[in-house]
């Protein structure tokens, strides 16, 4: 929705966009419509009435759009669904999801831009969060340093994920997507997912903080392994590369005795996009095809979580990339390093 009308919703939303003359855009609450006609690319925005379903359909029917093959794009609440099909009997409602998203693959250049930005304030909350961490400061402390560092500049909120955890006795070993009230010791791994942007584009990285002390054996052991899948996968992202390739770089982890709990590479920029990518050992269903092929200026998150089953301690560790014709800039500049406090 943000990426084609420049506004972010949080509520009903409907783009209504004919084939053929001007869309319209239907957004709740009431309250939030004079924010969405002041950000929104669309002339039409209005408010979606009581019923955002019958809303919809009535725009269809001005469109004089009562027949025929309709797009859905996105989450549609059965009962917004039932209406449209009540409304409009006629018409032959059709996913195009799939097709939509392939259009958000490769970025513009300006798309690349705006990634930037959001690259440069991700990386100053990853600054952030490395200055702040220390003993005795809790999880919320952190994500209120981290969310500071870049709202005075005019800076997104993306996520904060962040644990804490003893690496003696470890707790947790993905980033969690909310804090406790647990404070720091020394001996503790930070590890973390953030991302902060602007107009909706966002970076997003991932780095380790030991707190108080050296990493011990085992956790210098995954960040060993975590930092040579991240090469090995960036050493085959080029355009024409293949999800193969990218799995191939990335099997000697299960052959070390460790696993993944996150993916190894998603595509990003305005969201989650595809293809996402697990290990060979940890494939979901819907894994991407292993002949899905990288485009130039597909933007994507190279971000290996290794996890050691036996102990249940886990890192992680990656970037925001852009795929180019013979190879892969990082659009994240914080160094990669195991960090000691």
């Amino acid at each position: 929705m943000r990426w084609l009308t420049g506004f972010p919703a949080r509520h009903d939303t409907y783009l209504i966009w004919p084939r053929e003359g001007e869309p319209a855009l239907l957004t709740q609450l009431f309250n939030h419509v004079p924010n969405a006609k002041r950000v929104s690319v669309v002339a039409d925005t209005r408010w979606g009435g009581e019923d955002s379903g019958a809303a919809a359909a009535d725009v269809l029917r001005e469109r004089s759009i009562t027949r025929g093959r309709v797009g859905l794009v996105g989450r549609v609440p059965y009962t917004d669904h039932a209406k449209l099909i009540e409304r409009l009997p006629d018409v032959n409602w059709v996913g195009a999801g799939k097709g939509y998203l392939s259009l958000r693959l490769a970025k513009s250049e300006e798309e690349i831009d705006w990634l930037r930005r959001g690259a440069e304030f991700t990386d100053a909350a990853m600054a952030a969060l490395a200055e702040a961490a220390a003993p005795g400061v809790s999880e919320h402390e952190l994500a209120a340093a981290i969310e500071s560092a870049y709202t005075r500049a005019g800076g997104e909120h993306g996520i904060h994920f962040l644990s804490g955890t003893p690496m003696d006795a470890p707790q947790s070993y993905v980033p969690a997507q909310t804090q406790t009230t647990r404070r720091l010791g020394a001996g503790d791994a930070v590890i973390c997912e953030l991302s902060a942007g602007v107009g909706g584009y966002a970076g997003q990285i991932h780095r380790l903080i030991a707190v108080g002390r050296e990493p011990t054996n085992l956790y210098r052991r995954l960040y060993d392994v975590a930092l040579k899948a991240y090469q090995q996968i960036v050493d085959v992202l080029r355009a024409g590369a293949t999800v193969k390739d990218v799995l191939d770089a990335s099997d000697f982890i299960a052959a070390e005795g460790l696993t993944v709990c996150d993916d190894l590479l998603h595509g990003y920029g305005m969201g989650y996009l595809p293809p996402v990518v697990r290990t060979r050992a940890t494939a979901h269903r819907d894994q991407a095809p292993e002949d899905f092929v990288f485009q130039k200026n597909m933007a994507v998150v190279v971000q290996p979580n290794v996890v050691d089953p036996a102990s249940g301690a886990g890192l992680q560790l990656g970037n925001l990339l852009v795929v180019g014709e013979s190879g892969e800039e990082s659009l994240q500049k914080f160094p990669i390093a195991f960090l000691v406090k």
